[in-house]
């Protein structure tokens, strides 16, 4: 490639970047600079208890640490869970303020590597010029029909297109952690199919492993390409012996498989991770609709492009690859997490497309593609009321930062105990669905302590005292539910909710 190509293209990589960080920023700015009166932004539109728990990790890493103990588990348990993600968010948050921070930042930075690892991998495929610089356009802003089912009554959590984070767009709009494993996946590919033509295997490796300890799901995904590929080469005696050695080559994911075996099937605090609740999850046959434009653009234009170096074959076989093995476990086993680990299909469709549509097709498929995206942008523009907080529960957090130790443990209504989990040091009774041990029992307990009338002071106090919780957040004038002479006295009052501290 000529110096003038390579400089055309690095502006072209430039140029996609800085429109999608605009894009993608301006409404966290929008709503961080005029929330409703009385409120607070949270830091996120769409997953907020997920994001509150990676925030509850990375504010552990924002102390120091390296290994990451499960804050909403308040039995004693030794610190297991090493994601590099979430520490690389709280390494951020110490310079920035905290972890909401810190993963803004983290998507920032996780943004340049998407576009980079894109913008790499269809060179790979062979575009250049101005076909190079519109097929990375559609692939950063393509998406499904999502727009048109949500026009056609489809409640929004059964279009995986507008709910699953199936597009890089929809990723790069609502939450670091897709971005960070989807930029890690593309550059485990990139590097693993140079390997392939020679180079070191060390590359992908490394990304491997970080992808594998930053987001295990989209590393199913990459063993999944890698295992292909192989099977292909097993398939030819010419090819053979490479086959044989990018098997092996794959025992290097051994000890990152091991891991997440030990923690899930040996940790007692972590054996339900990931095991999301299945109504969270659209039907199968959604996600027809979420794919089929990208695919269909794919499989049209298949073959008609001219390809002139035959090694830039494997860029399209790795994809279909990639494509077609993760449709086939989602058709056969559609699991939550199977449901998690499909989310890269429309990376693998979008690619696809811009490796195979002619340059001249290409704005045509970029202004198909994009109404879901821009609808997205607009909904976030317009965001629900459950995304902004109570100033009060933000003076709480702070307030409960300022005075409680890793392994204190709080009490207080779901909503503001994941926020307490993912901004302070507190450990908290209730919060995530999946990692709160025996959850629905501690929701019910939960509801007893605050919602039921017939529920005694003596019945509260016992409780507390049975789960050694130090702070308890009860409503304005809520210090009645603890009775007279209760062993906790106040340490905030707001005009909405009070913090409690049992005497010590």
């Amino acid at each position: 490639m000529s110096e003038g190509r390579r400089g055309e293209d690095r502006r072209a990589l430039l140029l996609a970047f800085a429109v999608l960080v605009l894009v993608t920023t301006a409404p966290y700015v929008a709503a961080w600079r005029a929330p409703p009166p009385g409120t607070a932004f949270t830091g996120v539109f769409y997953y907020r208890d997920d994001f509150y728990q990676y925030a509850s990790f990375a504010e552990q890493a924002q102390h120091g640490a390296i290994v990451f103990r499960n804050k909403f588990d308040t039995r004693p348990h030794e610190p297991f869970v090493v994601n590099l993600e979430w520490w690389a968010a709280g390494a951020l948050g110490r310079l920035l303020g905290g972890p909401v921070a810190g993963f803004h930042a983290l998507r920032l930075v996780a943004l340049f590597g998407l576009v980079a690892g894109a913008a790499r991998l269809l060179g790979r495929g062979g575009l250049t010029g101005s076909r190079h610089a519109w097929a990375l356009a559609l692939v950063l802003s393509g998406g499904g029909l999502g727009w048109l089912r949500l026009w056609t009554g489809t409640p929004g959590w059964q279009v995986p297109d507008v709910a699953m984070g199936l597009y890089p767009f929809h990723q790069s709009l609502t939450n670091a952690h897709f971005v960070v494993g989807t930029t890690l996946l593309l550059w485990a590919v990139v590097f693993l199919l140079e390997a392939r033509t020679g180079r070191s295997r060390g590359p992908w490796v490394a990304a491997a492993w970080l992808l594998g300890l930053s987001r295990p799901y989209d590393l199913v995904t990459f063993t999944l390409v890698a295992s292909g590929l192989c099977a292909f080469d097993l398939a030819r005696a010419d090819t053979r012996r490479a086959g044989v050695r990018g098997a092996l080559d794959l025992l290097w994911l051994g000890p990152v498989f091991a891991y997440y075996a030990l923690l899930a099937g040996a940790h007692p605090s972590f054996g339900g991770w990931g095991g999301q609740d299945v109504d969270l999850f659209p039907p199968v046959y959604q996600y027809a609709f979420a794919l089929l434009p990208a695919a269909l653009l794919a499989v049209f234009f298949a073959g008609r492009g001219p390809v002139a170096d035959p090694e830039r074959a494997p860029v399209r076989r790795a994809l279909r690859v990639w494509a077609v093995g993760l449709a086939a476990l989602l058709v056969t086993v559609p699991s939550p997490p199977v449901r998690q680990t499909v989310t890269g299909l429309g990376t693998a469709a979008l690619l696809a497309a811009a490796l195979e549509i002619p340059r001249r097709w290409l704005p045509g498929a970029i202004l198909a593609l994009v109404p879901t995206s821009a609808f997205l942008v607009w909904r976030v523009f317009h965001p629900w009321p459950d995304c902004f907080a109570p100033r009060d529960y933000v003076q709480a957090t702070r307030a409960l930062a300022a005075s409680c130790a890793p392994g204190d443990v709080a009490l207080a209504p779901t909503d503001l105990s994941l926020m307490i989990a993912g901004l302070t040091p507190c450990s908290v009774l209730l919060g995530h669905r999946t990692l709160t041990p025996h959850y629905e029992r501690r929701l019910a307990e939960g509801n007893r302590f605050y919602h039921d009338a017939a529920t005694t002071p003596a019945w509260r106090r016992a409780y507390l005292e049975g789960t050694d919780t130090r702070f308890v957040l009860l409503p304005a004038g809520g210090g009645r539910l603890l009775g007279d002479g209760a062993p906790y006295v106040t340490r905030l009052r707001t005009s909405l909710l009070e913090v409690w501290e049992r005497r010590r």
